[in-house]
């Protein structure tokens, strides 16, 4: 059973939901940063398969095993409800948070979907590698895709790796994509949204945890 550890799964529906009502390309590329047993993914996938006469990709980025990173911004800043902390992953090798015991219990559990592809690194090593786009096969034939419909941001929530993030996929974003931030108010969402703004996107959706924005119109 593939499980997940966060909340208002609804709104990350919401965000699939928008995005592929608008100008969309023939295929639907979507991502999710940070997705550690996969259940929000999976929801992502459901949803979009339902939908069957685009052709649906998926990617999942998370580095699991041994890696130490600050996690959230200074708490007195921003929430006075979280700690600041770095966060470890898998520490010892095994019964950690985000072990590499998790990830291979992943790859089994997402055998069902083809188009998914984990990205088993870093944020930014990803932004590295693939800032050209996705290479798939597309109608029997090799392409590039490069344009994002839906990305989820549940990785590092400090306010610099959101907003680089943030500044990656704008730039691979058409009219139609939509944003899912969750844990939006541990950074500083009020700089994300002016960001996001310069590239036509508002917001269209708010709950306690995550909030959902839309790009508009071209820029």
């Amino acid at each position: 059973m593939i499980k997940g550890d966060s909340e208002e799964y609804e709104l990350l529906e919401y965000a699939v939901e928008q995005c592929y009502k608008l100008n969309n390309p023939n295929y639907i590329l979507t991502c999710e940063i940070g997705i550690r047993e996969g259940l929000g993914s999976k929801r992502m996938m459901d949803l979009l398969t339902t939908k069957n006469h685009k052709t649906h990709y998926h990617i999942g980025i998370d580095p699991y095993g041994s890696l130490e990173y600050p996690h959230f911004d200074d708490p007195k800043k921003w929430n006075d409800n979280r700690e600041s902390r770095t966060v470890a992953i898998d520490p010892g090798g095994t019964g950690a948070k985000y072990s590499n015991t998790m990830r291979d219990q992943l790859k089994e559990d997402f055998l069902p979907y083809p188009n998914f592809h984990l990205m088993n690194m870093t944020d930014l090593k990803f932004m590295d590698l693939y800032k050209r786009g996705l290479p798939v096969y597309y109608e029997g034939h090799p392409c590039i895709c490069s344009e994002y419909s839906c990305v989820h941001f549940d990785g590092p929530h400090r306010t610099t790796d959101v907003l680089r993030q943030v500044l990656f996929f704008c730039d691979r974003s058409h009219p139609g994509t939509t944003f899912c931030f969750d844990d939006y108010q541990v950074y500083n969402m009020e700089l994300i949204q002016c960001v996001c703004i310069a590239f036509g996107f508002k917001e269209i959706k708010r709950g306690k945890q995550k909030i959902v924005l839309r790009r508009e119109y071209e820029t």
